[in-house]
């Protein structure tokens, strides 16, 4: 995730800060907790959400299909997948 440029569904947040801290609804308890954290502990849950691994659309990870453990360099490689590609189709665009 640390890899970004910017954050959120809509990309308005350019940190991950701005992007907990703009949650609310369903995520307020866990945005209030984030926001009371002091600045270490703030720091490690940062860079916790900086080390995940976000798959792209078309090479999602799943336990639907477990993939080969025995890849090499697995579960970065060699994970199993669901194709969600089709999910992300313009249905005004000709494929």
């Amino acid at each position: 995730m640390g890899r970004r440029v910017a954050y959120g569904h809509d990309g308005r947040s350019v940190t991950l800060t701005d992007v907990i801290l703009r949650h609310g609804g369903e995520a307020q308890e866990s945005r209030d907790a984030f926001a009371a954290l002091g600045d270490e502990k703030r720091a490690a849950v940062l860079a916790f959400l900086r080390s995940l691994v976000l798959f792209p659309p078309d090479d999602t990870a799943s336990n639907l299909d477990p993939g080969d453990p025995r890849t090499p360099l697995f579960p970065q490689f060699g994970h199993g997948s669901i194709k969600l590609t089709v999910l992300f189709n313009d249905p005004s665009e000709k494929e």
